[in-house]
């Protein structure tokens, strides 16, 4: 992996192939375009990826960053023992976060490229998966000595299905999701659902 100026190269990279990818789709998007508007060779741009494909998972794993920073923000600040506070900030931040992201993957929708928004859900439930299995899971199972089992996977529905419902469903109030949440990860006894 580069260093100093070659980190700062990559990124511009991927900066640059982010917002083409945002203002107009990826899949005509050429390496020529992203090379000129990092301001670099295309020579340059191969120094860093061997191809298209490769910076576009670059740019899927830049998006998936920015929306784990957020939800790791979350999670410190969350206040241990409570859990309905924490669901309750849980669901604004998640609704924040499909909502701040969807121009990027409605405009690869929109493009055309199923596979690429494919391979950034898979991406994204996986790692937000990850991540609350390591901090918010652990931590409610050491506070309340519950075992939890199959945690992975149910989160990865969870978050899938939260997804899709917000973006399929914009209007759905932040008490229905709560309770979807509450219901699927049996916490009805530890949270307000009125």
């Amino acid at each position: 992996m580069p260093s100093g100026k070659g980190d700062a190269r990559r990124a511009a990279i991927v900066r640059a192939t982010r917002d083409i990818c945002a203002e107009q789709g990826f899949s005509k998007v050429t390496v020529s375009d992203i090379a000129n508007r990092a301001h670099m060779t295309r020579s340059l741009f191969y120094h860093y990826f061997s191809d298209k494909d490769e910076v576009a998972d670059a740019v899927l794993d830049d998006v998936v960053g920015d929306i784990l920073a957020q939800l790791e923000q979350w999670d410190a600040s969350r206040k241990p023992g409570d859990i309905d506070g924490s669901l309750n900030d849980f669901v604004k931040l998640i609704r924040k976060l499909i909502v701040e992201e969807s121009p990027f993957s409605n405009r690869i929708v929109k493009d055309g490229n199923a596979a690429l928004y494919i391979r950034f859900l898979d991406r994204i439930t996986d790692r937000i998966a990850d991540m609350l299995q390591r901090t918010t899971a652990q931590d409610f199972e050491t506070h309340y000595g519950m075992p939890i089992i199959c945690v992975h996977e149910t989160f990865i529905l969870l978050v899938s299905g939260m997804i899709s419902l917000i973006r399929s469903h914009p209007d759905v109030p932040n008490l229905t999701v709560k309770k979807l949440i509450a219901q699927t990860l049996h916490l009805n006894d530890y949270v307000h659902l009125d």
